[in-house]
């Protein structure tokens, strides 16, 4: 078994110190007492911030698939509870379907195209392909029952049958 370290981190210097090197503050903080006498700042703000986004943004996209049409293809995905439709090359805006409105496809401006949504959005992307969550818009049209789709994805036919009745 390994030796287990004693004290606490400071993300300031990047030691290992003793408790008593550490204020009450600095427990919470992750600062020790020297660290905050000399006033060193560090930058890890931004990097925790997008590390929690990152993180957010992974336990929230799910349930891709991808839509294959004759004109472009298309990345459709579910983010809290609502659909969402972009296309493949994710240069494109994020479009909210809205079952309920006379236009179903509206710009979504509250999913910005940010660096840890892209993240997120090209390794769904890349799993979903490799799982074969695969609808070529042809194979639709013809065999809407026939189509080998999990259940959780089901929920992606509606969003199709409305892209079909676009393009029609």
């Amino acid at each position: 078994m390994g030796k287990k370290k004693r004290g606490h981190y400071c993300r300031q210097c990047g030691r290992t110190r003793p408790n008593e090197k550490f204020s009450g503050k600095g427990h919470r903080q992750h600062i020790c007492k020297d660290c905050k006498r000399k006033g060193k700042q560090v930058n890890r703000p931004q990097v925790d911030n997008y590390d929690r986004e990152l993180n957010k943004l992974n336990k929230a996209v799910r349930n891709g698939l991808i839509l294959y049409t004759r004109r472009s293809s298309f990345f459709l995905f579910e983010y809290q509870k609502q659909r969402y439709v972009t296309r493949d090359d994710f240069e494109s805006e994020i479009f909210w379907y809205n079952p309920s409105s006379t236009k179903r496809f509206q710009l979504e401006d509250s999913l910005l195209p940010s660096q840890p949504l892209l993240e997120v959005l090209f390794k769904n992307f890349y799993e979903v392909m490799e799982c074969g969550f695969i609808v070529d818009y042809d194979d639709f049209y013809l065999e809407e029952e026939c189509l080998d789709i999990p259940k959780n994805r089901r929920l992606h036919l509606e969003v199709i049958a409305s892209i079909k009745n676009l393009e029609r």
